[in-house]
């Protein structure tokens, strides 16, 4: 067992007092995560901290927060590591909500206010041509292997609470809704591709609103880097505008000649 120093931010919309820090110290093995810090200080100190967490093993997403500065799932964060990490030069663990979102309680934001309103953007489900079939749509997986990167987000968020775009533009669609865009363009079961390349580029807070700073990349639990899913839809949007622009050209010089 060891002793851990957690510095938590406080804030409660509702009393109508600003957000302060709190420390809280927990004993604990090293080897266990931050999420089980906070749990213990929730039930042996302050009952009243607000965290939202469900299935603890790095799947659900749901534990989001900043420790130290940095996005991360707290379930998925070990006490040594995160104590090494530290700035504090005392070795606690800072811990705070998620950025760009609104804060509900302590480290518990709104998701639906901003992420999941953006996936909504891009309508996040398959658009395929025609009646459905009889049974289910067969696809041969290696058509599957593009988009297997982008399949494997939880959701938790991580991206858009560090992307830099999303502080100086708080309208812009975000990493976790084109990296969700790109899964859809990606498949070739969706007829809706032209569409959605085309709305997602001419949205003026949308495909070419992203600044490339990593960020994203850094913080993603599930390694499916965001910004990589972006660049391969500009590269298709890009592809599919001077493939519109050659057919275009083509058929006003056959015009011309008759």
């Amino acid at each position: 067992m060891a002793e851990y120093t957690l510095k938590i931010r406080r804030y409660d919309p509702e009393s109508g007092q600003p957000p302060y820090w709190e420390e809280f110290d927990v004993d604990l093995e090293p080897e266990r995560s931050v999420l089980d810090g906070i749990l213990q200080a929730r039930a042996e100190q302050d009952g009243s901290i607000g965290i939202r967490c469900s299935c603890q093993a790095a799947i659900c997403g749901s534990c989001g927060v900043r420790i130290n500065g940095k996005s991360s799932l707290a379930c998925n964060t070990k006490l040594f590591l995160a104590e090494e990490a530290s700035q504090e030069g005392d070795g606690t663990i800072v811990v705070e909500p998620f950025g760009n979102m609104p804060v509900l309680k302590d480290l518990i934001v709104d998701m639906d206010a901003v992420h999941w309103k953006k996936v909504q953007r891009i309508v996040p489900w398959l658009l395929p041509e025609g009646d459905p079939p009889e049974r289910e749509y067969v696809v041969e997986p290696e058509a599957m292997i593009d988009i297997t990167q982008s399949m494997a987000c939880i959701h938790c968020g991580a991206c858009n609470s560090a992307c830099l775009s999303m502080e100086v533009d708080p309208e812009f669609i975000g990493p976790a809704a084109l990296a969700k865009a790109y899964r859809f363009v990606g498949d070739p079961r969706d007829a809706n591709t032209e569409d959605r390349l085309m709305d997602l580029a001419q949205d003026p807070h949308g495909l070419y609103d992203c600044t490339h700073c990593f960020a994203c990349i850094e913080v993603c639990p599930k390694d499916v880097a965001p910004m990589s899913q972006i660049m391969r839809l500009r590269r298709r949007a890009t592809n599919d505008w001077r493939s519109a622009t050659s057919t275009t050209a083509s058929a006003t010089r056959r015009r011309s000649s008759t």
